[in-house]
């Protein structure tokens, strides 16, 4: 069963491979080497966000700590190790540029999920593995996808500076989003669904920003 939880982490990077090559005609060589980055993007993100410190207790509210958190240690962090990343990728053409960003953020969430899968084994062994299969799944609609399009708009940052026609606040929406997502999904109640909402919009906000892109160009 073990390795049919591998298997399931990696079922969006598969299918956006075989999208992308098909669909799209971007070469194997370059989504390789997205994915890759995107492996390699777990390393520093992971001792960063283990050395930031702890607010300690009474200084500031929980709800308040929580949003902070959020934006710099999920948000800002995460962001930035994506967005240095991105820069050995090919970028001739926006919209291939933009989708080896998405290669390269579901390769990290993919690998996430992965770790997340062996950290949860011990206890799905104990009450029933379909549970964290179904985690597992669930990640892939709502992880994958916010790593995804948080990345596109990181990738399409990148891409507007070696234009010389640089977009920060493209790079600032990804950390927002991100942040705000993962605010909203750390909550067990009522709450968790505003992070559907931001996942939604993240879906929009890379629609509307490549668009913007393309109308320029035009």
């Amino acid at each position: 069963m073990g390795i049919f939880g591998i298997l399931l982490c990696f079922v969006p990077l598969a299918a956006a491979f075989l999208i992308f090559t098909f669909g799209y005609k971007i070469k194997f060589t370059h989504q390789l080497l997205a994915s890759l980055l995107g492996l390699a993007a777990i390393l520093p993100i992971s001792l960063i966000q283990y050395f930031v410190p702890n607010i300690p207790n009474g200084i500031i509210s929980p709800l308040v700590y929580s949003l902070i958190k959020s934006l710099i240690v999920y948000g800002l962090v995460e962001e930035l190790v994506k967005m240095a990343l991105l820069w050995p990728l090919p970028h001739k053409e926006t919209l291939k540029f933009l989708l080896l960003s998405f290669v390269l953020g579901l390769s990290l969430a993919c690998f996430e999920s992965v770790v997340y899968f062996f950290d949860h084994l011990q206890i799905a062994n104990n009450r029933g593995a379909q549970l964290l299969y179904g985690q597992i799944a669930l990640r892939i609609f709502t992880s994958d996808i916010i790593h995804m399009t948080c990345t596109g708009l990181c990738g399409l940052f990148v891409y507007t500076c070696r234009q010389k026609k640089a977009r920060v606040s493209f790079f600032i929406t990804a950390i927002l989003l991100h942040g705000i997502y993962d605010f909203f999904a750390g909550y067990q109640n009522g709450l968790r669904w505003f992070s559907i909402v931001v996942l939604l919009l993240s879906l929009v906000e890379c629609r509307i920003k490549y668009t913007s892109l393309q109308n320029d160009a035009e």
